[in-house]
């Protein structure tokens, strides 16, 4: 092999290996970052809808499963929401009501790491679980009367019906386009990432 030989040879292998390393190195970060996002992670509230008669607000819970050397796995997200509507007094009540409600709506997928700060979700729809405690739904009445104490049971089911109803909405909303979770960033058991174009800071929870 003549010497221009000798040197394109070399160039190439050179080149191999490089990009063996690129490629191993980028392995390793995706698999580290599918690793250290295992177990169960916790928002802040957030609050995603304020119309003045319906306030909505949400802690977000996701549970990453890696079996570990992998850069995937399975996902769980849950959206814990609670709904306040305000009723104004009217034909139907005499005095202003509110209405409290909380659920839960939860939904299963999968994960990959794209690269060491981003995951690409996939999340499947058909999974979606929305439940509402109706021992949890609150009626409050600014002024209590007889009137309106002796109607709050009957306002019950009526009330339940129209807090599953937006919980719904809410989690379908929430859900619907999440494909990404961008710019993750973790410090021992805090993580910040972008999802939705919307930052957000979660907590660790243990186990």
């Amino acid at each position: 092999m003549n010497t221009l030989g000798r040197k394109v040879r070399n160039a190439s292998l050179g080149f191999c290996a490089s990009l063996v390393a690129l490629l191993a190195a980028s392995c390793s970060s995706k698999d580290k970052l599918a690793e250290e996002l295992n177990g169960t992670w916790s928002s802040a509230p957030e609050q995603i809808a304020n119309s003045g008669a319906t306030r909505t607000t949400m802690v977000r819970v996701i549970e990453f499963n890696n079996n570990g050397g992998s850069p995937e796995g399975a996902v769980t997200m849950t959206a814990l929401i609670t709904v306040d509507n305000v009723m104004a007094a009217g034909d139907s009540i005499s005095v202003p009501l509110t209405i409290t409600a909380s659920g839960a709506a939860t939904i299963t997928g999968v994960f990959q790491a794209k690269d060491d700060d981003e995951l690409l979700i996939n999340l499947d729809y058909s999974s979606l679980q929305v439940s509402v405690d109706p021992q949890a739904v609150q009626l409050n009445y600014n002024l209590l009367t007889q009137e309106s104490s002796s109607r709050l049971e009957a306002l019950r089911p009526g009330a339940l019906r129209l807090a599953t109803q937006q919980i719904q909405q809410s989690a379908t909303s929430v859900f619907s386009n999440l494909t990404e979770i961008e710019d993750i960033k973790i410090d021992n058991n805090l993580m910040s990432c972008e999802i939705g174009h919307k930052d957000l800071t979660f907590r660790r929870q243990q186990p």
